[in-house]
């Protein structure tokens, strides 16, 4: 039971996050570039799934989105309970699109 709990949890997730990936890329496609960590490949494949395609994507057993950063510092940034969360989730953004210029 267990198992079946984690998998539909799994699959909302994907579902959820598809869902918004589509809205993002249909409103603001830059924006949604930025935001998703995704290339301009990937968005258009989304961006042109139909609702069944999305169903069936979102229904499998693998997680469709991944962490962006795997960067010690960034997580302690966003994680950081500072007074000026302004500052630190700027200083994160900035950190985590460096990673992103450099692997492109």
């Amino acid at each position: 039971m267990k198992d079946d709990t984690l998998l539909d949890e799994i699959r909302e997730a994907n579902l959820s996050y598809l869902l918004l990936a589509q809205r993002l890329l249909r409103t603001d496609r830059a924006e949604a570039l930025y935001r998703l960590g995704i290339g301009e490949e990937v968005a258009g494949i989304i961006d042109q799934m139909t609702t069944s395609q999305l169903l069936r994507v979102a229904g499998s057993s693998q997680v469709m989105c991944r962490f962006r950063c795997d960067d010690r510092m960034v997580w302690d940034l966003l994680a950081s309970h500072s007074r000026d969360r302004g500052v630190a989730g700027a200083h994160a953004a900035i950190v985590m699109n460096s990673a992103l210029a450099v692997a492109a």
